[in-house]
Order: structure tokens, then C-alpha cells, then sequence
């Protein structure tokens, strides 16, 4: 008999405007036993529909660091990011967990974890260039920033699902389940 697989974790990564936090949401939406990781933030406040986060100082973040209290931490955009160390214990608890994570970190995933995967969300420059736009929370030259940095190398030994995001959000997680559970990708669906 096989050992049982613990959990494991889903990273997913890609360029801004690719629509990585809907996509994430939708799968913990359609699945029952994923769950996304609440990401801590140095950010003032809640973004109008931006994803749910743990929104802290630079101070209570760094404070947090130094004592350990993240598994991964990253800069990007002006703001730091960090995953609860909490993580671990999920997984090791069984539980499948899903986050948004920096492309900066892809190299760490191999020591940290037995189990994870590489989720590639993308889509062409025009459209998340009209994404971005769209969101309307900063201006063409932060934009344009954004766009220069949107075409990146995966680390070599990485093979990620790769998803081009301009059909359906039923789609892309259709093609999230496949992934996950490629011989019964219906058994645990809400």
C-alpha cells in the first residue's frame, strides 16, 4: 500500500494584471479542501477589491521577521510581503494550501517542501496592460513598471502548470483541478 500524501502547497506565481487572486479565490470557492494562505502586507489599509490580507506596519513586519514569524518573506512593488510560519503545520496536517507568493522565492519551495506545485498564470501584454488599467490603482508610468516586469524565467528544475488567463476563470481552475488531482479531478468539488 502506498504512503498517504500529506498536504502540499500550491504556489502561484505570474506577472500583475494576470488575475492570480481571482483565480485563487475561485478555487477555494469550488474546492473544499484548499485553503488560502492570508498573506501579511505593509500596507496602510484594505485595497478595494484586492485580495484579503493581514495589512501591518513596517515595524510589526520587521518585528515579525526577526522572530521568526514567517516562512517566506519578499519585497515587491514598494511593500513586503511575508507567509505565517503557521503554514507548515497545515501541511504537515494534510490540508492543501494556495498563495500568491513572488517569483523571488520559487528557489526556496524544494527545502521547505516535500509536496508543492508551480502555478504560471499569464496572459498577453495588451491584456494586462487593460487589467491593470482597469483596477485603476495606479498610474501609467507605475503601469508601465508593472508591464516591464511581466516576462520571467522559472528556475531550472521547476516545471510549472502554466496558465494563459484570457478565457474563463471556470477554465483556469478546471485546469488547476486536472493538476491536483489528475485521476479524480470531480471528487472534491463543492
Amino acid at each position: 500500500m502506498a504512503a498517504m500524501r500529506k498536504g502540499r502547497f500550491l504556489a502561484v506565481v505570474g506577472p500583475s494584471g494576470s488575475g492570480k487572486d481571482t483565480i485563487i479565490d475561485a478555487c477555494c470557492k469550488q474546492l473544499s479542501n484548499i485553503k488560502r494562505v492570508k498573506r501579511y502586507v505593509t500596507r496602510e489599509q484594505q485595497r478595494a477589491g484586492g485580495e484579503d490580507s493581514y495589512n501591518i506596519t513596517l515595524d510589526a513586519f520587521q518585528k515579525l521577521e526577526i522572530d521568526g514569524g514567517f516562512a517566506f518573506s519578499w519585497s515587491a512593488h514598494g511593500l513586503k510581503y511575508g507567509l505565517p510560519i503557521t503554514i507548515f503545520d497545515e501541511i504537515e496536517a494534510g490540508k492543501i494550501l494556495i498563495a500568491n507568493i513572488s517569483r523571488s522565492i520559487l528557489d526556496q519551495l524544494s527545502d521547505k517542501f516535500e509536496y508543492y506545485e508551480v502555478i504560471l498564470i499569464t496572459a498577453s501584454d495588451k491584456v494586462l496592460a487593460e487589467r491593470l488599467e482597469k483596477r485603476g490603482r495606479e498610474s501609467k508610468t507605475q503601469i508601465e513598471a508593472r508591464l516591464a516586469r511581466s516576462s520571467f524565467t522559472i528556475p531550472n528544475g521547476i516545471s510549472p502548470l502554466i496558465i494563459r488567463n484570457e478565457t474563463t476563470v471556470e477554465d483556469a481552475v478546471s485546469k488547476i483541478i486536472a493538476s491536483i488531482y489528475p485521476n479524480n479531478s470531480k471528487r472534491l468539488i463543492k
